[in-house]
């Protein structure tokens, strides 16, 4: 028996694959085609999945692997805060499915439980004279991954592993497509209401972290994430710097 899916626009139209190189790819070229917002391209498999700056994403079997696209009337220069978006989403559908589980975000673009990595997001998106003409949100969430491979088992985790049950995989994608469009239209509505919930679940606040930026890494005590997405430092010498999600990633 399906289960419903209670959205006005996200998932109404879906492209299912078994076993794909990468469903980024396929979205961009549907919305290419003029695909309408809210569709969604959903792998069991992703063989070439990618993280950020090319990485690999280890995208077996038991996992959730979607890409949605979104048409957001906004300028290239707030794309970024996209990653937040999808990041929270991964995040309030965790709490929402499973309260007692500690789940937040790791800025720019993860979300995790107990600091190990559950899941993340990559947006790509088309612009045209500094416009914004489509995104592709891509979000990989571990849901029922049972072993991970050395470095990933000492990182990641699963909501199998952290729950010791089976995770339905559609009651988990529709929680998670509610949430994003919840998320979404709010933001594209007051994106000061979508800060404060990526304050509420930010796992780094308070703490003293390491960010690397081109060859330099930073060192310093997380203050704040601001209206514009950036990581705000406090640094060792007492200098505050504003660090955009596009510019580097906690290596520390």
């Amino acid at each position: 028996m399906s289960l419903t899916l209670n959205t006005r626009v996200f998932g109404k139209k879906v492209y299912s694959y078994s076993k794909v190189e990468s469903t980024n790819e396929i979205a961009y070229r549907l919305a290419e085609q003029g695909a309408e917002e809210g569709t969604v391209v959903i792998a069991i498999e992703q063989t070439k999945g990618k993280g950020r700056a090319d990485h690999y994403w280890f995208s077996p079997s038991g996992g959730l692997w979607l890409s949605l696209i979104l048409r957001p009337l906004m300028v290239s220069s707030s794309m970024s805060q996209l990653s937040l978006l999808g990041a929270l989403g991964i995040t309030t559908s965790i709490k929402r499915m499973f309260p007692l589980l500690s789940s937040g975000i790791r800025w720019p673009n993860d979300a995790v439980i107990n600091g190990k990595k559950v899941g993340g997001v990559l947006c790509r998106a088309k612009n045209e004279q500094k416009k914004v003409v489509f995104v592709i949100m891509g979000i990989g969430v571990n849901v029922n991954i049972e072993e991970f491979s050395s470095p990933l088992c000492f990182t990641a985790t699963s909501l199998k592993r952290e729950t010791e049950c089976y995770v339905p995989e559609e009651a988990f994608q529709h929680c998670l497509l509610e949430e994003l469009e919840r998320l979404y239209f709010s933001f594209l509505d007051d994106s000061s209401a979508l800060l404060e919930e990526i304050r509420l679940f930010s796992s780094l606040l308070g703490k003293q972290i390491k960010v690397k930026i081109s060859q330099e890494e930073l060192t310093g005590l997380v203050q704040d994430i601001d209206e514009k997405g950036r990581l705000v430092l406090r640094l060792e010498s007492g200098i505050q710097r504003r660090i955009g999600p596009e510019e580097g990633y906690i290596s520390g």
